[in-house]
């Protein structure tokens, strides 16, 4: 049996479980509002400190919880730092929000999540003015679209990502998802958006915030890409740019972050089902 077939085999089960413990939550809703506000308050302080992590905060998961709950900004941190767990938690009870009323990702929606996130800064929910790239200028990984393309790429992006969630939100009224579909559908989505790096700042966690949205909207749970498994986020990522130029099978592009996102959002129905079930 060749490595690959073991990988799929294993992205597979995942799915299977993915599946059952959804269906499984499904006997358990509707949770109560202070239910669903206990769960999301939890999660989103998970998320605030593992999404800084991954872009270099220093705040460990207990600071955050402090600086969350009681305002308090423990040990020789920044104030930078300190915006970015606030503004990231801000972000995620707006999503909460959002997600009632089933605002459609749009320009000023994702604007609104970026707002947050660089909360404080003069380019905060602004697309670039100038050329940026991911890594470093020692060291450029990816160079993205030149600013006056952001807006019509972000356009694009936006009309892909709703008519997919309409899309899939059928599928789930007549009988339920395909969830190879969906989890290749979730990742194409989130690495448009890093590819278009719309931002000067603040796109790894304006990105990681719009994934959860889709999610939550789909009525999935959000996910927390764990500080540990950044480097295997990032190759997920790369995996899809290395491809695109010459993989003819679009799954082929996308299946690293795909299993990385079905693992994650399997922990958080495991978590979810330990609190409620």
């Amino acid at each position: 049996m060749s490595k690959s077939m073991t990988e799929q085999q294993i992205f597979v089960a995942i799915m299977d479980e993915v599946s059952a413990f959804y269906r499984k939550m499904q006997t358990v809703r509707p949770l109560s509002e202070s239910e669903l506000a206990y769960f999301y308050r939890e999660f989103s302080i998970s998320a605030s400190y593992n999404s800084n992590a991954i872009e270099g905060n220093k705040f460990t998961l207990d600071e955050t919880r402090i600086l969350i709950e009681k305002g308090i900004v423990p040990g020789a941190h920044s104030l930078r730092e300190s915006e970015d767990i606030i503004g990231y938690k801000e972000a995620f009870d707006y999503l909460y929000r959002a997600v009632k009323g089933r605002q459609p990702i749009s320009e000023e929606f994702v604007k609104k999540i970026h707002g947050f996130v660089l909360r404080g800064d003069s380019e905060a929910g602004r697309y670039r003015a100038i050329q940026n790239h991911v890594g470093s200028l020692s060291r450029v990984v990816y160079t993205p679209c030149p600013p006056k393309e952001v807006p019509q790429q972000m356009k694009a992006y936006q009309e892909e990502v709703e008519a997919d969630l309409r899309e899939l939100l059928q599928e789930k009224e007549k009988g339920g998802f395909d969830w190879m579909k969906l989890l290749h559908m979730l990742s194409k989505h989130h690495i448009c958006f890093e590819n278009i790096h719309p931002f000067i700042d603040g796109n790894g966690r304006t990105g990681r915030l719009l994934l959860s949205y889709e999610m939550i909207v789909l009525g999935l749970l959000p996910i927390d890409i764990r500080y540990e498994e950044q480097e295997r986020y990032y190759a997920a990522i790369q995996h899809y740019r290395d491809k695109e130029q010459y993989s003819t099978r679009p799954e082929s592009k996308t299946e690293k972050l795909a299993k990385l996102i079905a693992e994650c959002e399997l922990q958080s129905m495991r978590t979810w089902l330990a609190m409620f079930a």
